[in-house]
């Protein structure tokens, strides 16, 4: 008897474990810091400044797709690179060439988040173009 209910709780803890990795997987993140690489002056960079800073978006960890106020798709699917470890960064890119958008012109985005951190708020990166916005992710 003692054998079965053994067998019982390493399967409620199986499950329960599932669930919460499950549930743990995809990330929530918070826009800290706005940069361009003309420099961090101006009506523009000060208007983008504002639309961004305390903004969130979300990355399903499983495709890489961010939303809310960064996107990383917007005609293209991104790439998962690399899904993080206790060593590395999760990292995802995604590109778009004139020919594959509206005819503007193309686009790069990369993002990083640093998911080796021991903290519960993992850093991130994540550079759209000339743009770089920093933060912090947590898992949801």
């Amino acid at each position: 008897m003692n054998n079965f209910k053994a067998k019982i709780l390493i399967g409620i803890l199986a499950i329960l474990g599932s669930q919460a990795y499950a549930a743990g997987s995809d990330y929530k993140c918070t826009i800290d810091r706005y940069s361009v690489a003309s420099g961090d002056e101006g009506d523009v960079y000060e208007a983008y400044k504002k639309l961004y800073l305390g903004k969130v978006f979300t990355v399903e960890r499983n495709s890489g797709l961010m939303a809310g106020a960064l996107k990383n798709s917007h005609l293209t699917e991104p790439q998962v690179i690399d899904h993080g470890s206790a060593e590395n960064s999760y990292k995802v890119v995604a590109t778009m060439r004139k020919e594959q958008g509206v005819g503007a012109g193309s686009n790069i985005y990369s993002l990083t988040i640093n998911e080796y951190e021991k903290s519960h708020q993992k850093s991130f990166v994540f550079l759209r173009n000339d743009e770089v916005f920093f933060g912090v992710c947590v898992s949801y």
